[in-house]
C-alpha cells in the first residue's frame, strides 16, 4: 500500500510544522478531519482546501460539505468541489504537489500544504496519522478564550451581556448613579468624612 507524506506550515507561526501521512486513496475529507483533531479546530467554522500551483497561488477551492457556498456566492463558470467526493490522487500529478487549507474563510487563517514523499507502508497501518509534529497550536487560531472555573454552566450569549456591561457602565449604572460618581462634590465629601477619622497627632 503506498501514502502520501504531507508537510503542513502555518502563515502566521514560524516553528509550526505537521507531516501527516494519507493513503493514495483517501479524500480531502479525510485530510482536514486529522487537521481538524490535532489542532482542536472548530469543525462549525467554514474550511476549504485550495488547488494551486507551484507559487501557492489560489485556483480552485475544494469545500467542506458542511460548509458549502450559497449560490449567489458560487462561480457558477466552474464545477464546486467537495471534500468528501475526491480522492487526493486525483488531484496529485506534481512530485512536490501543493495545496492550501484555509481556515475560517472570513479569517483567511492559510495552512500551506506540500507533498513531501510518496512511500510504501503495511496495508494494516492506521491512516490518516501524524507523522512528525512541531510546535503548538497556533494562537490565531485557539484565541478564543475557554470558560472560567465554575462558568461552564453559563450560556454564550450571557457571556457576551456580561461583556457588554463591562464595556458600557451604563448597563450596570443608572445615569443619576454615574452622574454622582462623576461628581467632584461626590468625592470631597467622601474624603471630608473619612478624614474625621485620621488623626495626625497620633503619627
Amino acid at each position: 500500500m503506498f501514502v502520501y507524506r504531507f508537510k503542513v506550515n502555518f502563515e502566521e507561526q514560524d516553528g509550526f510544522a505537521r507531516e501527516i501521512e494519507l493513503g493514495v486513496n483517501q479524500t480531502f475529507l479525510d485530510f482536514y478531519n486529522i487537521i481538524a483533531s490535532n489542532l482542536s479546530l472548530d469543525k462549525s467554522t467554514p474550511t476549504a482546501f485550495y488547488l494551486c500551483d507551484h507559487r501557492y497561488r489560489k485556483k480552485q477551492p475544494i469545500y467542506h460539505p458542511d460548509h458549502l457556498p450559497s449560490a449567489s456566492q458560487q462561480d457558477t463558470e466552474s464545477k464546486q468541489l467537495v471534500m468528501d467526493n475526491y480522492e487526493l490522487n486525483e488531484f496529485i500529478d506534481d512530485p512536490h504537489q501543493k495545496f492550501l487549507m484555509v481556515y475560517d474563510l472570513k479569517a483567511d487563517w492559510t495552512f500551506y500544504i506540500e507533498l513531501m514523499k510518496i512511500a510504501s507502508t503495511k496495508q494494516s497501518d492506521d491512516l490518516p496519522r501524524i507523522a512528525s509534529s512541531v510546535g503548538g497550536v497556533p494562537v490565531e487560531i485557539s484565541r478564543r478564550p475557554k470558560p472560567m472555573p465554575g462558568m461552564d454552566d453559563i450560556e454564550e450569549d450571557d457571556m457576551e451581556d456580561i461583556e457588554d456591561d463591562i464595556e458600557q457602565p451604563g448597563a450596570i449604572y443608572s445615569e443619576e448613579e454615574l452622574d454622582e460618581l462623576d461628581d467632584s462634590e461626590f468625592y470631597s465629601n467622601s474624603i471630608e468624612e473619612n478624614s474625621q477619622d485620621f488623626d495626625e497627632g497620633k503619627l
